[in-house]
């Protein structure tokens, strides 16, 4: 075996340990029974086989699409949205899903603060000022709408998510925009090393392998 080869090789299986580690703590198949939300679609997940792929095409989306909806002010529903959009769209669910979990109790106050920010800073670009709030504020306003007892500031509120809402979109293109590059290179250099390696080894230069051919990763390269 030369040396490229050992090299590709042990890149390929340190890939395929990272890989494990992180479907570990995402959704799968075999354990949708472990998440409450996921049970209410099992009948559904069968005719969309295509949400459990991880190829480029189907996280893509997924990526743009968890981050948008992790970012907008929807929380206690973006768990079931998530698993509707991903089956409509035929986008990675597990990608699509884990990343609802970005905005939790600990997160949801400087989340949305921080959207709200963008959201109006946004708007002021185009000559349309909105008024600015406090975290305490918007720690209020996020109270209220929990215990129902919003009906007298019920415009205020409306307006604040839809500044809010309008920054988590901005900020959740931006996130996905990143984070789909970051995939499509790795996916790309994925493709290479393993299309390099199976060209040694037809050459019979990456030595001789007693084990199961191995399959490439889940992912494509972008187009």
């Amino acid at each position: 075996m030369t040396h490229e080869a050992r090299r590709l090789n042990q890149q390929r299986h340190s890939r395929i340990a990272r890989v494990k580690r992180i479907l570990r703590w995402m959704p799968r198949r075999s354990n949708m029974h472990r998440y409450p939300v996921l049970r209410w679609f099992k009948s559904l997940t069968p005719k969309r086989p295509e949400i459990w792929s991880f190829r480029v095409k189907r996280v893509v989306p997924a990526l743009y699409g968890g981050f948008v909806l992790s970012l907008l002010p929807l929380y206690g529903v973006q768990l079931p949205l998530s698993v509707i959009l991903a089956w409509l769209i035929r986008a990675n669910l597990p990608v699509f899903f884990s990343l609802q979990f970005i905005t939790n109790p600990f997160t949801l106050l400087p989340i949305y603060f921080a959207c709200f920010q963008v959201g109006r800073i946004f708007l002021a670009l185009f000559g349309m000022e909105v008024g600015g709030i406090s975290i305490q504020e918007m720690n209020g306003l996020i109270l209220q709408v929990a215990e129902g007892s919003l009906w007298h500031q019920l415009y205020s509120i409306w307006k604040v998510w839809l500044v809010t809402a309008m920054g988590g979109i901005i900020l959740g293109t931006f996130f996905g925009s990143i984070s789909s590059a970051i995939y499509k290179l790795a996916a790309y250099e994925v493709n290479i090393s393993y299309h390099r390696l199976k060209q040694l080894q037809s050459n019979g230069k990456a030595g001789p392998s007693t084990d199961k051919p191995e399959q490439p990763l889940p992912l494509d390269p972008p187009s």
